[in-house]
């Protein structure tokens, strides 16, 4: 599979075996130009450095929490993008993560050709998500449709038992903004109180 230019490419992993056998894996793929590897503690670092237009993200932990690192990693690639690989990091897969860059996951398993089109198709302007990742996504947003976009990110974020000072820090947003966005999320779904609005978020209470 080709796509229309060529990229750069983190690879951010603490596993080198693993790391050693994707990079010579991509580095063989027409359409890649470098292949860039660092461990999750340098992932910072090594990406305001290279600047890549895919980092693909391994399992372990991202300095901070996941929900602040897409939106922080975002920024030091000036609107890159991401792929997530591995089955543990299925729960990054959020309405936060993805307005914040994510654009695929690649599952335990993955074979090379899904490598190569997951990388074209990010780079082509896509997301590759398995379907029932798509379907999850989709049923979440039909579930409260009263939300917009931005209350149904701060929903999500809330949801995670983040305050309303790291939810402002995780999607960029004044405290005071999180306040008002928080007030008409209890408004809309017809709660008093966060832990309400979690629960509901969570499918732990009912919808009505």
């Amino acid at each position: 599979m080709s796509a229309a230019r060529r990229a750069r490419i983190l690879i951010v992993d603490d596993d080198p075996i693993r790391t050693r056998g994707i990079r010579q894996l991509i580095e063989g793929f027409l359409y890649v130009d470098a292949v860039i590897a660092c461990t999750s503690t340098d992932v910072y670092v090594a990406t305001g450095r290279t600047a890549p237009d895919i980092a693909l993200l391994g399992p372990a932990p991202l300095p901070d929490e996941d929900r602040t690192a897409f939106t922080r990693l975002q920024t030091l690639t000036a609107g890159g993008r991401f792929v997530t690989f591995d089955s543990s990091t299925r729960s990054r897969i959020t309405p936060h993560s993805m307005s914040a860059g994510l654009s695929g996951f690649l599952p335990s398993g993955a074979t090379p050709g899904d490598f190569d089109r997951a990388l074209a198709s990010v780079l082509a302007g896509f997301t590759y998500f398995p379907r029932d990742v798509t379907t999850e996504l989709a049923d979440y947003r039909r579930r409260f449709p009263e939300l917009s976009l931005r209350e149904q990110e701060v929903l999500d974020e809330l949801a995670g038992g983040l305050s309303n000072h790291q939810i402002g820090k995780s999607l960029g947003i004044k405290e005071t903004t999180v306040k008002m966005y928080v007030t008409r999320i209890l408004a809309k779904l017809g709660v008093e109180s966060r832990l309400q609005a979690g629960l509901k978020a969570r499918g732990l209470c009912p919808l009505t």
